[in-house]
This record gives structure tokens, sequence and C-alpha cells, in this order.
């Protein structure tokens, strides 16, 4: 009857059994419903969704110094706010996360260049400057996590 399909997720089968969770063991567990397909996925999908990387800024490496320090939470939420392009119909500001919902990772430096570099729970950056780049180019790569 038109309009009467009441069925829950647990309650539609799969067509074709399939494990979507366990690549690589020898004898899988097939998940047979919807259902159990959201619940193999959402641990792996859910990981992934909840990692990122803040926009790209300059760290002013032209002269070496010591306990400097860099807000990675203030300059994501400013260019965040104020995007200098985005596509037809998008809202103007990029929803962002409050410091206190994010991790903070480097998960590498220059070494060359940078020493004592530390980041504090709210994504405040600690570092020295301990040489110039040889080519004007360096690298730190800072990753958030949501909590």
């Amino acid at each position: 009857l038109v309009g009467t399909d009441d069925q829950y997720d647990d309650e539609v089968p799969l067509r074709t059994p399939l494990d979507v969770d366990e690549g690589g063991v020898g004898s899988p567990t097939n998940e047979t419903t919807v259902e159990e397909v959201i619940q193999a996925i959402a641990p792996i999908t859910s990981k992934a969704a909840r990692i990122f990387y803040p926009p790209s800024i300059a760290v002013d490496v032209s002269t070496n110094g010591t306990n400097l320090t860099l807000d990675l939470y203030a300059e994501y939420t400013a260019q965040f706010a104020t995007p200098m392009v985005a596509s037809n119909l998008a809202p103007s500001a990029i929803p962002t996360y409050a410091n206190t919902e994010l991790y903070y990772y480097v998960t590498y430096y220059d070494a060359t260049v940078f020493a004592n570099v530390s980041v504090d729970e709210f994504g405040e950056m600690t570092y020295d400057v301990i040489a110039q780049p040889a080519d004007y180019n360096s690298l730190i790569n800072v990753v958030f996590v949501v909590k």
C-alpha cells in the first residue's frame, strides 16, 4: 500500500550482505541490514570528520627570538569569519568551533628554524626562532581535532 512503509533501519535487509569495517580479516562479519552498516561505518567516518587543517598563516622568522607566541585559534577564527572569496549562495562566514572544543597538534616543524615548540589547550603556540630558512621558506604543520 502506498504511504504505509513504516520499516525501521534494522528491518531493511541489504540485497547482498557485505563487510564494511573489517577489511583484511580472514573471515569478516558481513553486515546484513541498513542499521548494521550504519553502526559499522559510524566509528570510521566520525574519526575522519573530526580532523581538519586550520587555514595557512605566515609566521615571521626574519629574526631570531625566544618565547614567541602565535594564537592559532585566533588566526583560524579570523580567517573563517571573513573569507576573501566564497562560492555563490555560500554563507558569509564559515562555522567555527570554540577553542575549548578542539585539541591542537603540531605534527611537523622545521627543526633547523624552530625550537621549543609547544601548543596549549587553547591553541596558543609558543616557539623559538633559532635560524632563518636557507630558501626563505619553512613549514609548520598544524592539525585541529574536534573533541
